[in-house]
């Protein structure tokens, strides 16, 4: 084989599965703004932020559940945004003082930013903004877990979106973090901070049938058919048990993938859904849609959000666990 082929991942395409050719494989972990599924709540997500831009609102929160999608819907704004639109991106906000945050900015900035005293920090940082500004373009400036952000930390992020030039704020800042960061802002002592966020968006999990779509859409981002590649039943199975967390439905979709790869199946079928969903944790739907599982964190990560037990069932849950009772007998050829 030659070694241009070896290097490109590829599924067997000659046994029905999706032959990869271009690109990253579907149901990847890392955030990837080009297999951006535009469900309702992450889309009113963008759309709240393309709005407050337009505004020059100082500060924006979005928040939920981890693995809900939110860094997602900020990379993809960021994508979106013309490229003279100056931006620092702190992927993970662990700022305890003033003087963390402004040297992560600095950082991200290529600037200098070691052996600096605080006031030097805060002065090179406010230099940098009013330059950039000159161009017309606030500077954006997303902070992601933000939660991890100090009372301190954050009054400081407060006192950038003060500065202003003669086109308005010199800064757009945009805070992703868990629902915790929600919660802190209630503070009497954040109440200056809280003042300033215009715009609080929550992204919530997505339904079954909006699983469905986003596993679908996850495989036509990668160059496949969804047809070619799936079995009856399993992505309505895999919908169903991962509770419309998009991280779940990409771990369990992709060792279900190797899976079936590995036996040489023609499709991802039923039985390598069952198989993937146990192996990371997840007790599939009961025949009444319902299960009583807990998603196991993996160890040294931050927990998943809890599957919640026995709550009343959707008509695609109820669907999706009988079809998985249905199947669940068929073997994969060895």
């Amino acid at each position: 084989m030659p070694p241009a082929e070896r290097e490109t991942p590829r599924w067997r395409s000659d046994r029905g599965l999706v032959a990869l050719r271009h690109g990253p494989p579907p149901f990847r972990p890392a955030v990837d703004a080009a297999a951006y599924f535009p469900a309702p709540a992450h889309s009113a997500a963008l759309a709240a932020l393309v709005a407050a831009f337009s505004r020059r609102d100082p500060l924006v929160l979005i928040d939920g559940a981890p693995g809900i999608g939110k860094s997602l819907v900020a990379r993809k704004w960021l994508d979106d945004l013309l490229p003279d639109v100056p931006r620092v991106l702190l992927p993970n906000a662990r700022a305890q003082t003033p003087a963390d945050l402004l040297q992560a900015i600095l950082f991200d900035l290529n600037k200098p930013y070691q052996g600096l005293s605080e006031q030097e920090l805060r002065l090179a940082v406010t230099g940098h903004l009013l330059d950039a500004a000159a161009d017309g373009f606030p500077t954006v400036i997303v902070i992601d877990e933000a939660q991890h952000l100090s009372a301190s930390a954050l009054e400081e992020l407060r006192l950038l979106g003060n500065l202003e030039s003669r086109s308005g704020a010199v800064v757009f800042a945009v805070l992703v973090a868990l629902p915790a960061l929600r919660d802190a802002l209630r503070k009497p002592a954040n109440a200056p901070i809280a003042g300033r966020i215009s715009v609080r968006c929550s992204i919530n999990a997505l339904s079954v049938e909006e699983s469905v779509a986003y596993l679908r859409h996850q495989v036509r981002a990668a160059n496949g058919d969804p047809a070619k590649v799936f079995d009856e039943g399993t992505v309505e199975l895999l919908a169903a048990a991962c509770r419309g967390v998009p991280r779940v439905l990409n771990r369990a979709a992709a060792l279900a993938f190797e899976l079936a790869a590995e036996g040489e199946a023609e499709l991802v079928d039923v039985e390598a859904a069952l198989e993937a969903l146990e192996r990371i944790g997840i007790t599939p739907p009961d025949e009444d849609g319902t299960s009583d599982a807990v998603l196991l964190p993996h160890p040294g990560r931050e927990s998943e959000p809890e599957i919640h037990a026995k709550r009343k069932p959707t008509a695609g849950e109820r669907s999706a666990g009988r079809g998985a009772k249905d199947k669940a007998v068929r073997k994969r050829p060895a």
